[in-house]
């Protein structure tokens, strides 16, 4: 079965956030998410996107070095 290429609605026009973010791939509910904690915070939606990278970032980190910490014991 051939899949439908994605097409986006005619009122919706490509745009790039501080020359790193496309958002025009996010959805209504998520950019309002996004505004709403920008305001809250005081920041801008590029600050907030910042922050959530920065938090994924270091989890997957911890993660990784989570594996280094294990002691394997020997089975008897």
């Amino acid at each position: 079965m051939k899949t439908m290429p994605k097409t986006r609605p005619s009122n919706v026009t490509p745009f790039v956030l501080e020359g790193c973010w496309a958002l025009d791939g996010l959805d209504q509910p998520t950019m309002r998410r996004l505004s709403k904690a920008a305001k809250r915070k005081r920041v801008g939606v590029a600050d907030i996107i910042y922050e959530a990278l920065d938090s994924f970032v270091a989890k997957c980190e911890a993660e990784a070095e989570l594996e280094q910490k294990i002691i394997k014991f020997r089975r008897c």
